[in-house]
């Protein structure tokens, strides 16, 4: 079962562009796409929804007429649509609070950083070494140990030491919790372990470029085919929310690779970008069949912005914390505005 689409753009001619209202996994969703047009700033403020402008008459006094300061526009959120079909953002993060409990931006699921790596298959923790590394979900340990015999992944001495817990409780099918790159394990195979469990200590065995906590989810099989992205099950830091979607080209083809950027438009944000998924080993989630996840989103109203090199679409969204936000980008032949 796939995801219906979600608003796209759609070129007209070559110097204009409308937009199309196509459902998303939910149901419709309550902002149309609006392409950045020639010369347009990424920061401009959209069409919709339509800001609050409060505006203060001007004064006159003896000494002559002064105004007084008008105040910024202001965006009021509408009411979040319902949830994203499917939405699982149900496990904690692998690493205890307190610590470096975001994820690496720089090395997403589904990247390739800039073509310079193997197809990314889970999330990574920039923790130091000897950090406790915790399990996510009540389960059993099947495997615990090193990787120098057996393949867990793409050849042997991959994760190094690792742990492999087949959790338990969650509806939908098999749901594996690989943790790698571990300097010490804890565990045993067949043992059960309880969320929040101490099953290793974070390190950098196997194929690593420092110490750091590997994080993957298997659905369905224990096997490195059958990854999703930890994203889309990991609850999303207090506060935050998960942008999901996908990019088209104008066939309604994935494009891979893809890079995607997201603006703020209703004020301040950290810097959000990503890439689609590059071809290869990640997969699209069930449900959703996205082609990118953003973590750890500030709440408000963004433009999500895909630069070709030569051309820049752009659609918008409203983002909601502690929930999956869904946005979708056709790149037409004469859409979009020139790239600066």
């Amino acid at each position: 079962m796939t995801a219906s689409p979600s608003p796209s753009l759609e070129a007209t001619n070559a110097g204009s562009v409308v937009t199309t209202p196509a459902p998303p996994p939910t149901p419709t969703p309550l902002l149309t796409a609006t392409p950045l047009s020639a010369g347009a700033s990424a920061d401009a403020p959209p069409c919709t929804p339509a800001p609050q402008l409060p505006c203060s008459p001007s004064t006159n006094d003896a000494a002559g007429a002064t105004a007084t300061t008008t105040p910024p526009p202001t965006f009021t959120p509408p009411p979040p649509p319902p949830p994203v079909e499917g939405e699982h953002l149900l496990l904690p993060r692998p690493v205890a609070a307190g610590g470096a409990t975001w994820t690496d931006k720089s090395y997403p699921y589904g990247s390739t950083r800039g073509g310079t790596l193997r197809p990314h298959t889970g999330v990574e923790f920039g923790v130091p070494a000897g950090t406790p590394v915790l399990a996510v979900a009540p389960g059993a340990v099947v495997v615990a140990g090193d990787d120098s015999q057996i393949a867990y992944g793409p050849q042997t001495n991959f994760y190094g030491n690792l742990v492999i817990v087949e959790m338990s409780g969650l509806a939908g099918g098999s749901l594996y919790a690989l943790y790698g790159h571990l300097s010490e394990i804890a565990v045993t195979a067949g043992q059960a372990v309880a969320v929040g469990d101490t099953l290793g200590l974070s390190g950098e065995s196997g194929v690593a470029d420092g110490p750091h906590l590997h994080f993957e989810l298997r659905f369905g099989e224990n096997s490195y085919g059958a990854t999703r992205n930890p994203l889309l099950w990991l609850k999303p830091l207090k506060g935050t929310g998960v942008v999901a979607g996908r990019v088209l080209g104008p066939d309604g083809g994935r494009l891979n690779e893809a890079p995607v950027a997201l603006l703020r438009v209703d004020g301040p944000a950290p810097y959000t970008a990503t890439t689609s998924y590059a071809a290869g080993e990640p997969n699209p989630d069930d449900l959703l069949d996205e082609t990118f996840v953003l973590d750890d989103v500030e709440p408000g109203y963004y433009q999500a912005v895909v630069d070709s090199g030569r051309r820049r679409y752009s659609t918008e969204l409203w983002v909601f914390p502690d929930r999956v936000n869904w946005v979708e980008i056709t790149l037409s032949p004469a859409a979009g505005s020139a790239a600066p």
